[in-house]
């Protein structure tokens, strides 16, 4: 069965087919036989490689070109630490990958007809995702389902991610529900799986059935770093739990071995997550992967096994390193603190986990590092009971666990502790101290990196506009423009521009918060956003009072499907002749993440 996603006309005759029931082994392997397939048939690509270098070389490392920029180094990654599922570069992978789909198909002339969608990896369904919603605003780009509610058995309880598909495939426009699911794809043990990157080799020797347990738990645990960065919860998931099993068949004398062997395996992933440099022992491993679950489980919404499996670290589990008995309390106590009814059952778990890394004499660096991470959680806590003096004193005390301490995880709490205490400043009202706290981050973090100088640079704006420093607030929202684009960032320009454009029309000048708006169109048509490009021609209907673009609106906000209810109430508003201001985005003190255009959760 063809299924036309929303907004298609077309049906499949004389479609392009592709299967991409590739299974959830390494991200992005559905988007690459797509774009394969279109390749095969005379698109080219070539402009999108050559401006999007960093996420060309994610989508096919072979094809690297010279020179190139890591990803990592232009964009920042998901956060373990803290519990942070998205990430700017899986943003931008699935992006790029986007437009090249809608590229492809409208120079061919040719919709694309998708098959095994529901056996695809995670990130390549939401690249899909994307990739519909973008094509809403591509002359020609046309992209067809086959078959949709076809999913595959999913490997063990925590790796399924049936209710996941749906939510992306709702968001395709297709009126799907999980009881309409049929699980006729196979399994996701495909012999016929060919990786194109370390990811998909790590996956196969982790599930290589014919291998030595203590390689397929080296393998794994370097798998789940990899994976993490690239966004791949399922595939996390099913290693994992293979792994947890087969722990049994490891003596503690080869322990160090695997470490070793792991640290091997991925050399390019930060020690910032996940390290494995604090794991001495079988139990540490064992807490390694039920960490990894329980952050696959969190990040998917699923709060109650993201907590037990934190909790589960510690239960018998006898030669527990105080490092990995901390990390139980703290994110257990993390995604406990994300919901406001559970909070005091957070703060017991900080102070369990203060009970474990209590300082003492000659106590290890990594033990002092773990009692400053809870120190930052305990603010963070009191900063939700708006207690902002304790939460204050908290972060000081983090600072303080810091001291002299130089290694990446280290690095990054120092960082937010910065950042956290800039806020709490700002939070008590005292916004020029805010803003000398912020400007002492950048001095000691450095800003020789432009995605550290168009973050920092932003916030400084939102800060400067709060102590009516205008004129200044204006040049750091320029070096913030500057910088994104240098890192080929149009999101950031569309939202930076929007913001100016209304800045420039609430101080009194309408034509120059106009121009911005314009330029914001342009941006968001090269983004593929039908909101933002109506959030645009909104503005120019407040500075100008054009009718051309207040007739635009209305057609353009129904073409949203990140924003459906948003865009429904901008287009009324326009209708209407109603007030927009308030409508319309203003400049924050914090950066908008692009992560609306990829999130398929509730």
């Amino acid at each position: 069965m063809v299924t036309r996603a929303a907004g298609t006309g077309r049906t499949s005759e004389g479609s392009l087919r592709v299967d991409v029931n590739t299974g959830p082994a390494a991200s992005y392997t559905g988007l690459r036989a797509s774009l394969d397939a279109l390749r095969a048939e005379g698109a080219d690509f070539a402009a999108l490689a050559t401006r999007h270098p960093s996420e060309w070389a994610e989508l096919f490392p072979a094809e690297t070109a010279p020179g190139t920029a890591p990803l990592e180094e232009i964009a920042l990654a998901p956060s373990e630490r803290r519990l942070h599922r998205e990430s700017e570069q899986v943003y931008r992978v699935l992006t790029v990958a986007a437009a090249a789909l809608c590229a492809g198909t409208a120079q061919l002339g040719r919709p694309l007809l998708v098959g095994g969608i529901g056996g695809t990896d995670l990130s390549s369904l939401r690249g899909f995702m994307r990739a519909v919603e973008h094509a809403q605003v591509v002359e020609g780009a046309e992209l067809l389902l086959d078959a949709p509610t076809s999913v595959r058995e999913p490997i063990g309880r925590y790796a399924d991610y049936r209710r996941e598909r749906v939510r992306c495939l709702r968001r395709m426009g297709l009126p799907i529900t999980e009881g309409d699911l049929v699980v006729d794809l196979g399994t996701a043990r495909d012999a016929g799986f060919v990786p194109v990157s370390e990811e998909g080799e790590l996956y196969l020797r982790a599930r290589d059935a014919e291998s030595a347990a203590v390689d397929r738990v080296s393998a794994a645990l370097a798998y789940c770093r990899r994976a993490f960065f690239s966004a791949n919860w399922e595939g996390m998931a099913a290693v994992a739990e293979e792994a947890i099993g087969l722990l049994s068949e490891i003596p503690e004398s080869d322990v160090p071995g695997l470490l070793a062997k792991a640290e091997r395996e991925e050399e390019l992933v930060h020690a910032i997550e996940f390290e494995t440099a604090i794991l001495r022992g079988t139990a540490d491993v064992r807490g390694f992967l039920l960490k990894v679950l329980g952050i696959q489980a969190g990040f998917r919404g699923d709060q109650d096994t993201a907590v037990a499996c934190f909790r589960a670290i510690r239960e018998d589990a006898g030669g527990l390193s105080p490092e990995l008995r901390a990390q139980s309390h703290l994110y257990s106590a993390l995604t406990l603190s994300k919901r406001k009814n559970r909070l005091a059952e957070a703060v017991a778990e900080v102070e369990q986990g203060f009970e474990v890394v209590g300082e003492r004499p000659g106590e290890a660096e990594s033990v002092r590092r773990e009692r400053g991470w809870l120190h930052n959680l305990r603010g963070l806590t009191l900063f939700s009971e708006r207690r902002l003096g304790a939460a204050f004193e908290h972060e000081k005390q983090a600072l303080a666990c810091m001291a002299g301490l130089t290694d990446a995880s280290a690095a990054h709490l120092r960082i937010n502790l910065y950042s956290n205490i800039s806020v709490l400043q700002e939070k008590a009202g005292k916004h020029g101290s805010a803003l000398a706290t912020w400007e002492k981050f950048k001095q000691a973090a450095g800003s020789s990196n432009a995605g550290f100088r168009k973050h920092h640079a932003y916030r400084s704006a939102g800060l400067r506009l709060l102590v009516g420093e205008r004129d200044a607030a204006l040049q750091d929202l320029d070096t913030t423009l500057a910088n994104a684009a240098e890192l080929g960032d149009v999101f950031h320009e569309t939202e930076v521009r929007l913001e100016l454009g209304m800045l420039h029309a609430t101080g009194g000048d309408a034509q120059a918060g106009a121009e911005q708006y314009e330029r914001a169109e342009s941006a968001a048509r090269l983004l593929g956003d039908p909101y933002r490009i109506a959030l645009a021609q909104a503005g120019r209907v407040m500075t100008t009072g054009s009718t051309t673009a207040a007739d635009s609106v209305g057609a353009t906000a129904a073409l949203s499907l990140t924003r459906p209810g948003d865009a429904d109430a901008l287009a009324k508003a326009v209708a209407e002749g109603g007030e927009l201001q308030g409508l319309l985005p203003e400049p924050r003190t914090k950066l908008n993440r692009p992560f609306d255009l990829i999130n398929f959760q509730d």
